[in-house]
Formats: C-alpha cells, sequence, structure tokens
C-alpha cells in the first residue's frame, strides 16, 4: 500500500511541475508577445513621424531654392543608356 501511495505522490507531483512549467511559458509568452506588438505600433508611429518631417523638410527646401533662385542639380546620367560614339 505504501509503494501505491508514494506512486500516486509523485505522479502528483509531476504533473504539478509540469503544469507549473506550462502555466509561466504561456505568461512569458503573453507577455512577449505584448511587448512586440507594442514596439512595433511605437516603431510605426515613428516612422511615421519621421517620413512627415522628412516631407516637410522637402518642402522647405523646396521654397528657399526658390526664393533664392537656386537650381537643383540635374540628375546623374545612368551607365545603361547607350553613348553616342564618335565617328
Amino acid at each position: 500500500m505504501d509503494i501505491v501511495i508514494q506512486i500516486l505522490t509523485m505522479s502528483l507531483g509531476v504533473l504539478a511541475i509540469i503544469w507549473h512549467q506550462q502555466k509561466t511559458i504561456n505568461k512569458l509568452r503573453d507577455d512577449t508577445s505584448h511587448a512586440i506588438n507594442k514596439l512595433r505600433d511605437d516603431t510605426s508611429h515613428a516612422i511615421n513621424k519621421l517620413r512627415d518631417s522628412v516631407t516637410a523638410n522637402g518642402e522647405r527646401l523646396a521654397r528657399i531654392e526658390g526664393f533664392l533662385h537656386i537650381d537643383t542639380p540635374k540628375p546623374a546620367v545612368q551607365a545603361t543608356e547607350p553613348q553616342a560614339t564618335k565617328a
């Protein structure tokens, strides 16, 4: 009889340990998922704010260049375009 009680006690102890570990893992997974989602939202918000700032600065620069009558440089010629050969 003592052996049966010892086996049941050990089995119950092992099940309790497994249950506790699973509960802890689930909590950590939920916390990590929440932190990752918050980080994604914050990053997306920061990128949108930066994009708006860059656009506003580009518009300001265009107005200043127009006021000072400064021409913007022409883009460089692509290497893929055929060049004229001298005859």
